[in-house]
């Protein structure tokens, strides 16, 4: 898996408060919902959500302290989640 970095790491700068860091979206697949893996900066965390396309309300999967650390654990988060997906659709 390839190293993930914080904002800071390559930006030099903490992540925006109400950015979004996309993992990625699910397989065009049948029986996958549709959708995609988000972490979200907010003012007192990093949240992991699943965001269906089918019009159906976000689901928040987990929360992160809103630190750099707490940045990098959210992404990489999303990321496994994403890729568990993508492993069941094969």
């Amino acid at each position: 898996m390839t190293e993930i970095k914080s904002n800071r790491e390559i930006w030099g700068r903490p992540f925006p408060i109400g950015g979004e860091w996309d993992a990625g979206y699910t397989p065009l697949r049948e029986g996958v919902v549709q959708g995609r893996y988000t972490a979200r900066r907010t003012l007192g965390s990093w949240d992991v959500v699943f965001q269906p396309l089918n019009g159906e309300p976000e689901q928040l999967l987990s929360t992160f302290p809103p630190t750099e650390e707490g940045e990098i654990q959210a992404k990489n988060f999303a990321v496994e989640k994403l890729e568990e997906v993508w492993a069941r659709s094969r």
